[in-house]
């Protein structure tokens, strides 16, 4: 994780800090700004976990869009 997590594009803004990925024992948590972002930094992760034998179990693999809403307000 620690090679894919260095972009300067990735993930979302945290009080100034970029946050893209948090990591709970063998959990990891990927944070991007769009589904096109997360598609590649889960492509890049799966690579390089390739590389050391791990793979990502689809199984228990889950997504989840957080989406700001811009609802508008009727006045009467």
């Amino acid at each position: 994780m620690d090679k894919i997590k260095n972009s300067e594009n990735s993930g979302v803004s945290v009080h100034g800090n970029r946050v893209n990925n948090l990591r709970f024992a063998a959990d990891i948590n990927i944070i991007e700004q769009t589904n096109e972002k997360l598609q590649d930094t889960v492509e890049k992760l799966h690579t390089e976990s390739e590389r050391y034998g791990m793979h990502i179990n689809i199984v228990k693999t889950k997504t989840m869009v957080f989406e700001k809403s811009h609802k508008r307000m009727m006045l009467k």
